[in-house]
């Protein structure tokens, strides 16, 4: 009986459909993270990630609408000990501000339902960055630059009221700042990053 009361909230949920013109939300998420000085070593560490979403909806089939997110966020990393190089264990935590624009793609999917497909470019500013168990001198001059990285991501709504969006941004300094120098390990000023978010709709129904 519950898994039928819970299917139908399901279906419920995925049915109602988005109203059209402008919307605001607020979110919060986790951000699991790959940045520069770790040697790419994984996305190994959490941080969060809070702001708003703000777009306008034209339509509520294809392509449905474009949006912007202001956001804080806490990106970091780290690589263990080697006991082959002894390179000490490195621990990074890249605070900033990041505003993003997407192109919004409405579409039905098997077992899914609708859902809203997510591109566009995500823009960064550093507001500062912590070394712990080690340093990577330089890196932090690095990271003032800015940084530019393309997203994708996909928005699911799992309740009249909150969606659920995975994202996945892969910096484009990543591809075009490297330095061949070390021909071991060629390096660029990135933040790659997989997230999970929950978006809020506070408006009044």
């Amino acid at each position: 009986m519950s898994v039928l009361i819970c299917g139908s909230g399901w279906v419920a949920a995925r049915e109602i459909p988005k109203p059209l013109g402008f919307y605001g939300k607020p979110f919060w998420g986790v951000l699991a993270s790959q940045l520069d000085g770790d040697q790419a070593s994984g996305y190994n560490k959490f941080g969060y990630h809070l702001g708003l979403v703000t777009g306008y909806r034209m339509n509520d089939d294809g392509f449905s609408g474009i949006e912007m997110q202001m956001s804080v966020a806490e990106r970091g990393s780290r690589r263990a000990f080697d006991l082959i190089t002894f390179v000490n264990a490195f621990h990074i935590r890249c605070r900033q501000v990041e505003l993003q624009v997407n192109g919004v793609y409405q579409t039905e999917v098997p077992m899914l339902g609708s859902i809203e497909l997510l591109g566009g470019l995500r823009v960064a500013k550093l507001l500062e960055v912590v070394e712990t168990e080690g340093t990577n001198p330089g890196i932090a001059q690095d990271f003032s630059k800015g940084n530019l990285m393309l997203e994708f991501g996909v928005t699911k709504s799992v309740g009249d009221r909150v969606d659920l969006r995975i994202t996945w941004d892969y910096s484009l300094l990543s591809a075009v700042k490297q330095d061949f120098r070390n021909v071991f390990y060629p390096t660029g000023v990135y933040h790659n990053g997989v997230g999970v978010s929950a978006l809020f709709d506070l408006t009044t129904k």
